[in-house]
């Protein structure tokens, strides 16, 4: 990345260069060093208003616009833009008829927000009560533009620059520019980038140009490629096969990029790791690669956009800040991080939007927004991926992003797999195996109360320290024994060797010795069992997210279409059902199990709204299902 942009989600490395590149007039660049030269004395006490009349405005005339000082926006609960951007000073005059109204913004070439020199652009001011102007700055011009019918907003503190491409949902588009050090140093390049994207011309010709060069051009790329993938994989039927040619067409795109479960996965089947030292091509924008592994994998190509604030809206219960950062939410169908992307970036937005529980409160860690996107990834998100290498390229995408992996993603299928609850139906859990043992319902029910209280234990406090790990102990045995037993109950329907029988007696072994349980984990029956498990991915949500042990989802998302290039396909409609058959069944009685769909699902529709068990509420691109309330 260029160095004196600080981030970049809008445009490629191909058209940084073009753009930096591209010749300015010297007095432009002479101007705006003097200006920030002249700044110098001054900075460290300048305000809010010095950065605006000393800075600021002076080098917006620079950049070729008209401008008009703080504009009346049309909500009167948020802070006012403090400049409208235009482009002629036409356009202006004909706008002030409109003062105050949605209709003003619409003559405008963008809106710009400023705040003091040196205030971090990404962080509320914390310590009182949070008002609208106090809170991040990042999120209050998303707000003004998701409101407003104008298509660029620019945050500024003087010294860094961040233009925002207008959000359809929730996205982040945005390029930040640290302009001072590189002008004050003599550097003409970073101030020509600069220049060439944040200028008028920027704004109305080089960007739209730049992004739709960029956009025909990797549609020509992404289709060659995917071409030559599914030739590549459509004769191929084993992972082993399949997951070489995917590496390699994933690492021309992504050379850098470690696919670290991927290679475990081949290494341990013997398959050799072939070394790919291809340049990233320069076309590609990395922050992207959610977007283009969804292309080059999946046979349904369209990128699913959904409005987050409409599923999870109550009806006369509005959230609290704390309501909406409790939730915990899991995606079914991850794939290569599309909705997860999606999820993070509309909660962090959404919790902007709210109001603490109490006015005179606040959590620092919420307002700033790396700290909040790695508390919602870190408590909140949860999800479950079929393929390994998409799994590996999720992980590689959120870190690109948001400069962390998902704690709480796994490898599986969410569809393949039970519940404790299976196994209390399938055998007599009241029935004992000698005097003092306990029942198989006991132990579970010890199992889930475990959990409760290892949640419930401080990770500060010295003395719930100690009987965490006491407690973690006997996790380990129960939930590696559990984890058998579900293994092998869930074998029994790829193989009719597997006796219940043999299944029951561990069952009702679960507190046996470690040499006893040892010698089951011996037997041939158990071991084919488990191979079984390890190549169809089962999965059992309650061991792996042990939270489900006493609570339940507030949210789970599904894309039923979701079919990798390399699978069999599934119909929508029979995957819309399993997925929720599956859902439900670790869903908060007052939950909701969003289905994200494409194209005409009016059948599916009215076939779901026939059920006796949940409602079903239509959205545009959603089903949200919830469980009916028993009169």
């Amino acid at each position: 990345m260029h160095p004196s942009i600080l981030r970049n989600t809008l445009l490629s490395p191909s058209s940084i260069e073009k753009i930096s590149s591209t010749p300015v007039g010297s007095d432009v660049l002479s101007a705006l060093t003097e200006l920030l030269v002249n700044f110098q004395d001054i900075k460290k006490f300048a305000s809010e208003i010095h950065t605006e009349i000393h800075l600021v405005k002076p080098m917006l005339k620079l950049l070729g616009y008209t401008y008009e000082s703080k504009p009346k926006f049309f909500e009167d609960n948020v802070k006012d833009p403090d400049v409208a951007l235009f482009a002629s000073e036409d356009d202006r005059v004909h706008s002030s008829p409109l003062w105050g109204t949605p209709e003003y913004y619409s003559n405008t070439q963008g809106i710009l927000m400023l705040k003091r020199y040196g205030r971090n652009l990404h962080e509320g001011i914390t310590g009182f009560y949070l008002e609208f102007e106090n809170r991040i700055p990042m999120y209050q011009l998303m707000y003004l533009l998701r409101k407003a019918s104008t298509p660029w907003g620019i945050l500024t503190n003087g010294r860094y620059w961040m233009l925002i491409k207008k959000p359809g949902h929730f996205e982040e588009k945005l390029i930040e520019i640290d302009l001072e050090q590189p002008l004050l140093s003599g550097e003409e390049e970073p101030g020509r980038l600069f220049y060439n994207i944040f200028s008028l011309n920027g704004l109305k010709d080089t960007i739209p140009n730049a992004l739709e060069e960029e956009r025909e051009a990797l549609i020509a790329l992404l289709m060659d490629k995917k071409k030559s993938i599914v030739k590549a994989t459509t004769a191929l039927q084993k992972k082993v096969d399949i997951y070489p040619q995917l590496r390699r067409s994933y690492k021309s795109f992504f050379p850098d990029d470690h696919l670290t479960v991927t290679d475990s996965y081949l290494k341990d089947r013997g398959v050799r790791i072939e070394d790919v030292h291809n340049p990233r091509p320069a076309i590609v924008n990395e922050y992207n690669a959610s977007d283009i592994c969804s292309y080059l994998f999946t046979r349904n190509t369209t990128n699913i956009a959904f409005d987050l604030e409409q599923i999870i809206a109550r009806k006369n219960r509005p959230y609290t800040k704390e309501d909406l950062l409790s939730l915990r939410i899991l995606d079914m169908t991850p794939g290569l991080g599309n909705i997860t992307i999606q999820l993070l970036e509309g909660m962090a937005y959404l919790s902007f939007l709210q109001p603490y529980r109490e006015k005179n409160t606040f959590v620092s860690e919420w307002e700033d927004e790396a700290s909040l996107k790695k508390y919602i990834l870190d408590r909140m998100l949860y999800g479950v991926e079929r393929s390994h290498i998409c799994y590996d390229a999720l992980q590689n995408s959120l870190t690109k992003r948001f400069g962390t992996e998902a704690r709480h993603y796994r490898i599986g299928n969410p569809l393949v797999g039970i519940s404790l609850k299976d196994i209390e139906n399938m055998f007599d859990v009241t029935k004992q195996m000698s005097l003092f043992g306990k029942t198989p319902k006991e132990l579970i029910a010890d199992f889930r109360e475990m959990y409760r209280v290892y949640f419930s234990l401080s990770r500060k406090i010295r003395e719930d320290v100690k009987i965490r790990e006491e407690i973690e102990i006997k996790l380990t045995v129960y939930r590696e024994r559990m984890k058998d037993v579900m293994d092998a109950v869930t074998a029994t329907f790829f193989a009719k060797d597997i006796e219940s029988k043999k299944i029951q007696d561990m069952v009702f072994s679960m507190e046996a010795d470690e040499a006893h349980w040892g010698a089951f984990r011996g037997k041939d029956w158990l071991i084919e069992a488990k191979e079984i498990a390890a190549r169809n991915g089962f999965f059992h949500m309650e061991l792996e997210f042990p939270v489900l042990l006493n609570n339940g989802f507030d949210l789970i998302f599904a894309q039923p279409a979701v079919n990798y290039n390399w699978e069999d396909t599934v119909p929508a409609g029979e995957a819309a059902k399993a997925y929720i058959k599956k859902g439900m069944m670790f869903l908060k009685q007052d939950g909701r199990l969003v289905l994200l769909l494409d194209g005409d699902n009016e059948n599916l529709l009215l076939q779901l709204q026939k059920s006796k068990k949940f409602d079903v509420r239509p959205g545009r691109g959603f089903l949200v299902l919830s469980k009916k309330t028993t009169p």
